[in-house]
């Protein structure tokens, strides 16, 4: 007899499908239990691919009274009423929001759709579609004699995709504006409110009008409110593991340790909660394989827009330090770390209780990649597939200590660097645009200038039984990076780590734009020098 195959909701965003048709649901409505237990006019933010909708579908299905879809969930231990309410779901996602009259429209049919539905037409002529809205609430409010539930998905998404075009941009802004104000002048005929993003554009007085919303982005109560913690990993997917155990032939521990290594990672609040991304975690169980699923799910038009006439080094975002008031707020080229941060590409890595500051760093192997392959065509010259090759190219050398082939594929990308980064920029910034474009390429378990006693490793990468210390020097000898490497004591660490570490030195010339001498330390101190054969 065939075993039943478990269904992974993959891109499902309606709770009610899920539990109708018998697909995994990871239990968070002892969270959403709290939430409306505490809060009632709610926004949140979170990066794409997140669960966002079917969270604001949980809380639809929740406040129509579908008792039967949360039998068996933590919710049902606290809830005995299960009344019903209006509810009223936009989710801007599904229109054309770079066009202000086309997400015009797709309000204006959502709220036909509502007055219909609760039978409250009228011919009056409105003189927006915020007044429409408010008038909306109102009259379904006192026709069913409760308050009603409003929900709005991706809000962000006509500012997003107008941030290029200042007319459409600021004729989005006017729309919604008014639209969000309601929130708060209707106040009285609403039971719960939530609102849910990628980004916090509060700079840009969408919600000016509706200061009641309460941001919970950072709570730590509700760091894991979408997200898959490692917990939850264990408790929920005991079969995908033992099949990707099976699959790779290796134990199941090497697996939680591998899917950690790709997609966990995430950190939204000073509490030390970390949460795997659930489309990327879903898609490695379905499929029975690790892949980059979260690159190839899309790129965020904002991102790739802004790094276009970025300003800023992003060779520099290792390591930094950022106020919450920082990670929320607008983004311009000057300043990107509030746009990585919304959009995935950092997350928080520590609090610093005394300087109520983050630490950020780079999630996970798979945003890793999926920065780099962002960056590779505009900064060394490669198309993103053909970066995507030589990134596994990079890793396998390195996995089975091919020094030789390393160095060839290395090579062979910083010959492409296109002499416009040269030109555009200083010698110095674009040589560590480079060197960080590699570092993104090199591995899923790296580490970019690492803060350590006496100083900053260029690059450590790790794989099952090596370590690599790798240091360019601009200008200067391949010697001379092997002889920082060993003054400053960068591979003491993990000399009793039980893997074989490797020093690796190479000598960049700003002049010939490219690495003229690879120089390796090996495990028992011998020195080689490595000469691309192409260059033979």
């Amino acid at each position: 007899m065939l075993k039943k195959k478990i269904k992974y909701p993959i891109g499902w965003q309606s709770f009610e499908k899920i539990r109708t048709e018998g697909a995994l649901y990871v239990d968070k409505t002892g969270l959403i239990a709290d939430l409306i237990d505490n809060s009632r006019f709610v926004f949140l933010s979170r990066p794409r691919r997140f669960g966002k909708s079917l969270l604001l579908s949980t809380l639809e299905a929740y406040f129509q009274g579908q008792k039967v879809l949360f039998d068996g969930l933590e919710i049902s231990q606290y809830e005995d009423k299960w009344e019903k309410y209006p509810v009223l779901h936009f989710d801007l996602s599904r229109s054309e929001a770079n066009n202000p009259d086309k997400l015009e429209g797709y309000l204006n049919n959502q709220l036909a759709k509502y007055e219909k539905y609760y039978g409250v037409t009228t011919e009056m002529k409105y003189g927006s579609v915020g007044e429409r809205f408010g008038w909306l609430i109102e009259k379904v409010s006192e026709a069913v004699n409760k308050g009603c539930v409003i929900l709005v998905d991706e809000y962000d998404k006509g500012i997003q995709e107008t941030i290029d075009n200042k007319d459409a941009l600021e004729r989005n802004q006017a729309l919604l504006r008014p639209f969000f104000s309601q929130l708060k002048s209707q106040d009285k005929y609403i039971k719960f409110a939530m609102v849910t993003g990628v980004a916090r554009f509060r700079h840009y007085t969408l919600f000016s009008g509706a200061n009641n919303l309460e941001d919970i982005s950072f709570y730590p109560q509700y760091a894991s409110i979408c997200g898959i913690t490692s917990e939850e990993l264990i408790q929920y997917f005991t079969e995908g593991l033992k099949a990707l155990a099976q699959e790779y032939e290796c134990l199941q521990e090497k697996v939680v340790e591998s899917l950690k290594q790709k997609y966990d990672g995430y950190r939204f609040s000073r509490a030390d909660i970390h949460v795997f991304n659930p489309f990327s975690l879903l898609r490695a169980f379905k499929n029975n394989s690790f892949g980059d699923y979260w690159l190839m799910s899309g790129t965020s038009k904002v991102f790739i827009d802004f790094l276009k006439g970025a300003e800023y080094d992003l060779s520099k975002i290792h390591n930094i330090r950022a106020s919450e008031t920082r990670l929320s707020s607008l983004f311009d080229d000057k300043d990107p770390i509030p746009l990585l941060f919304q959009t995935g590409y950092l997350t928080i890595e520590k609090y610093i209780r005394n300087n109520e500051e983050y630490l950020l760093k780079i999630p996970n192997g798979e945003v890793r990649g999926a920065l780099f392959q962002d960056l590779a065509p505009m900064y060394l010259g490669i198309s993103t597939m053909d970066g995507a090759q030589k990134a596994r190219m990079l890793r396998t050398c390195l996995e089975m200590c091919d020094l030789q082939g390393f160095v060839e594929v290395l090579d062979s990308l910083i010959a492409k660097v296109p002499y416009p980064i040269f030109d555009k920029d200083s010698k110095e910034k674009a040589y560590h645009l480079i060197v960080y474009c590699l570092c993104l390429a090199v591995g899923v378990d790296n580490r970019c200038e690492e803060p350590m006693a006496d100083g900053r490793p260029d690059l450590i990468t790790f794989t099952d039984k090596y370590i690599y210390i790798i240091e360019f020097k601009l200008d200067k000898s391949a010697e001379s990076a092997i002889k920082q490497i060993d003054d400053n004591g960068y591979a003491r660490p993990y000399l009793g780590d039980g893997r074989e570490v490797y020093r690796i030195g190479a000598s960049f010339s700003s002049e010939k734009r490219n690495i003229q001498r690879w120089v390796v330390k090996t495990p028992s101190g011998e020195i080689h020098e490595i000469i691309p054969k192409q260059r033979n």
